[in-house]
């Protein structure tokens, strides 16, 4: 996958995020999920979708529009529901949340959470963040 490949496929994240950041995750996520027989480009899409966000969250550019993106991107926890008149309330983010230890951060965006069903789907033990 290049850096213009997952910009057509997640536009959102044009201009957001300097080339040598952009291409650094691109890289990392070239060198996962080989063992995939399919489904390995939607992964490292999503792995790079999921990295990306962390970073937005963790160092954000200025601009509003990187800020969105990370909200967009974060996994919410559900602190309240009322079923008559349909009610929800979100808390804090997931980020302590986990199947297991290596997977936690995983949990932590909306990227990460559709990469995770992915992994369990191939049944693929060997992620390692």
């Amino acid at each position: 996958m290049t850096s213009a490949e997952f910009l057509a496929f997640y536009p959102q994240f044009t201009g957001l995020f300097p080339a040598g950041v952009l291409a650094e995750y691109i890289r990392l996520a070239n060198a996962r999920f080989t063992d995939f027989e399919e489904d390995a480009e939607e992964a490292r899409r999503l792995y790079a979708a999921h990295k990306l966000t962390l970073y937005a969250k963790a160092a954000p550019p200025a601009g509003a529009s990187v800020s969105a993106l990370a909200r967009a991107g974060e996994r919410k926890a559900v602190t309240g529901a009322k079923v008559g008149e349909v009610s929800v309330t979100y808390g804090a983010s997931l980020s302590g949340v986990a199947a297991s230890a290596r997977l936690t951060e995983l949990n932590e965006t909306e990227y990460g959470l559709q990469l995770l069903s992915l992994l369990r789907l191939h049944s693929c033990p060997k992620y390692i963040p």
